[in-house]
């Protein structure tokens, strides 16, 4: 089926479900495609942050990327979990799997996606945070930015330029800090979205072989003159 340009829907009846239920193949689809969701909110945050320098859009850009390798990281476990189930699964082997067998993408998960999963994003843990302000040296230490008196456009900054600083491995005084953040940030979104095609071609394989189809979801009518929605309050 094309896909139609407005709503639509991929699903199957309870039969066939409860014939994905026996295979063992269909949690790990499922999770795998928890893993999409997450992958493609974050992203979808980022685009939508642009490039503006108000304190909420700085927020945005940097802890998208910063969710962004976390997630990616547990993506890249389930990855891993999945080889064993999958191992006779020829989309799996030569798509979603050759990520690991990628040079530059075991250096990205070791050198940025570890750090940002285990030492700041899902876990806070100060140690971490003081080693790198122990080597952190600056004339001014901006701990916060803010636009009014809404909550939602107050931003801690520093805090987040430390956790910067614990992915690349330098604190944000030094003259590689920028260069290697940069890089890691768009390796990442590369990674990101290498991992989101390959799953999904994956997940639509799979959908496919158990029988669900596609369908287009027509508009609702448009309400009627006399209808409710259209009478005048006045």
């Amino acid at each position: 089926m094309t896909t139609p340009e407005g709503d639509w829907q991929v699903a199957c009846g309870q039969e066939r479900f409860e014939e994905c239920q026996k295979d063992e193949k269909f949690a790990y689809i499922v999770a795998l495609g928890r893993a999409v969701n997450s992958l493609n909110f974050v992203y979808s945050a980022m685009l939508c942050a642009g490039t503006g320098d108000s304190p909420d859009a700085r927020r945005a850009r940097l802890n998208s990327y910063l969710f962004a390798s976390a997630i990616l990281y547990e993506g890249l476990k389930l990855v891993r979990a999945m080889n064993q189930t999958f191992k006779q699964d020829e989309v799996f082997q030569e798509g979603l799997h050759n990520i690991l067998r990628d040079e530059v993408a075991q250096t990205i998960e070791q050198a940025h996606l570890n750090p940002a999963r285990n030492r700041a994003v899902f876990h806070f843990l100060p140690e971490f945070f003081a080693e790198m302000i122990a080597s952190a040296s600056c004339e001014e230490c901006l701990f916060v930015s803010a636009h009014g008196k809404r909550r939602r456009d107050l931003y801690y900054p520093f805090a987040d330029v430390i956790t910067a600083g614990i992915l690349v491995g330098f604190s944000s005084d030094t003259e590689e800090f920028s260069v290697i953040l940069g890089k890691a940030m768009s390796d990442t979104t590369d990674l990101m979205i290498r991992f989101i095609d390959g799953a999904e071609l994956l997940i639509a394989y799979h959908i496919n072989r158990w029988g669900f189809e596609a369908k287009e979801i027509s508009p609702p009518d448009p309400p009627s003159p006399a209808s409710p929605e259209n009478q005048s309050l006045g």
